[in-house]
């Protein structure tokens, strides 16, 4: 009997003391808050761009720790560590002073170990604590310098008895008190609308949409520093952009816009203030040179205000490319050089001009690879033109050595710039040993036809 009452009071004693067990379910809770004049009472974004230092990396965090409604708070000792995660340290030496208990009692507390200003972990030892009330938050202001703007300020803590018992769950952290974001954005976005040199022009006018796409800069309003988070980049704080483009330029065949201004044939334009600007891409054609087909891009660099680290160039960023107006032909399950070689059968294409002068060039894409090999992001050039009746052939081993890689069985794409009507093409697998070569189907043209009879 005796046995049986010393169980029960053990089991007692766990409910009292435990703050463990999913019977008790208790867990404090630890956020951020306005805490006498902290500068960082919220969730802060930091621009990953502005420079710290001494002033803006300095600031104080408001914390607000809660302990549950069912928790049970000692009348004795109890040890609240604070330990700042992301490399970051107090600044400051943090004084007993910084933390305050909820309204209806009077705990004292001391600084048990750590908060030196070089410290990212103080502990408290805080008495007294049983006639505080639940549920009602404990306070804290911290001091913190930020060691960089790349670690996300965050905060662990440890609740526990001054012998080691977790209380009310023991530990909670808060993430993302303050993180690192950049301020200054460029957007490039190509537009989707056909931009081409016309066959009917020889090449010299363009179609209709001339728009290659939008480059803005822009900027979000994440704060300076953590002395003051309600000083915030703006607009003015990007005073120049410098942007460079990449691709046929030519006063003669074609040239480019930005807004308004023309861009040198050189690609580089600067816009002084660029925030607000449209930032629309156009191409002009120069209407005496023929326009060749090319792709575009444009890399930006930014110069920013005083208080800030320019980031980086973009790096080159893709507009919309000018194409040549011409004949596609789609043409599936072709075998590269290196297949064929070991099959015996290779992929033969002839495309013929009977038009009345040299046809423009022939280029490639490859859209599918049994090998893994990646599609063409841009036309692959294959032969500078087809001279007035003449032929251009094309074979898998060709393709291989324009593309660069063995694709093994793919579906390639042929563009011919010139008009269907003065073109002849046809495809044939051809036995290597024997000789022999057997016509089959192309596939289908740019405009859904097939080939065209023979003659």
């Amino acid at each position: 009997m005796k046995k049986q009452t010393l169980l029960g009071a053990v089991a007692l004693t766990t409910v009292i003391v435990g703050a463990a067990g999913a019977a008790n379910a208790q867990q404090y809770t630890v956020v951020s808050k306005a805490v006498s004049g902290s500068t960082v009472s919220a969730a802060a974004t930091v621009a990953s761009e502005a420079t710290l230092t001494a002033t803006t990396s300095k600031g104080s965090i408001g914390l607000a720790v809660t302990p549950s409604a069912s928790a049970i708070l000692p009348g004795g000792n109890s040890v609240l560590t604070f330990q700042l995660t992301g490399g970051h340290t107090f600044g400051t030496a943090v004084t007993p002073g910084a933390i305050v208990a909820n309204a209806g009692c009077a705990p004292t507390t001391t600084i048990s170990t750590g908060g030196a200003a070089t410290d990212s972990a103080v502990s408290f030892l805080i008495s007294g604590l049983g006639g505080c009330t639940n549920a009602v938050p404990i306070t804290a202001k911290l001091p913190v310098q930020l060691a960089n703007n790349t670690s996300a300020l965050g905060v662990s803590t440890t609740f526990k008895t001054e012998l080691g018992t977790s209380i009310d769950g023991g530990a909670a952290s808060l993430t993302n008190i303050v993180k690192f974001s950049p301020a200054f954005k460029v957007t490039v976005t190509p537009d989707t609308a056909l931009t081409a040199a016309t066959l009917a022009s020889g090449f010299k006018s363009l179609t209709a949409d001339v728009t290659l796409g939008t480059v803005v800069v822009s900027v979000t309003a994440n704060s300076k520093g953590i002395d003051d988070v309600t000083q915030v980049a703006v607009n003015g704080d990007v005073t120049k952009a410098d942007f460079k483009f990449v691709g046929a330029q030519t006063a003669a065949a074609a040239s480019l816009k930005l807004d308004a201004a023309s861009v040198p044939v050189t690609g580089l334009i600067s816009v002084n203030n660029p925030v607000g600007a449209a930032g629309v891409v156009t191409a002009v054609a120069g209407g005496t040179n023929p326009i060749p087909a090319s792709t575009y891009t444009v890399d930006t660099t930014l110069t920013l205000a005083a208080g800030y680290t320019a980031p980086a160039a973009t790096g080159p960023q893709a507009l919309q490319s000018i194409t040549r107006e011409g004949t596609t032909y789609l043409i599936p399950w072709v075998s590269s050089g290196t297949l064929s070689s070991s099959t015996g059968n290779a992929t033969v294409v002839r495309i013929s001009n009977i038009g009345t002068g040299t046809s423009g060039a022939v280029s490639a894409e490859l859209l599918t690879s049994s090998t893994g090999v990646a599609a063409s992001t841009s036309l692959v050039p294959l032969n500078a033109g087809i001279v007035k009746g003449g032929e251009a052939v094309i074979t898998g081993a060709s393709l291989q050595t324009a593309i660069g890689a063995d694709f093994g069985r793919g579906d390639i794409r042929i563009t011919v710039e010139a008009q269907p009507q003065t073109l002849i093409a046809r495809r044939f697998i051809q036995n290597v040993a024997a000789g022999h070569l057997t016509e089959v189907s192309l596939g289908r043209t740019a405009t859904g036809g097939g080939s065209e009879p023979v003659n």
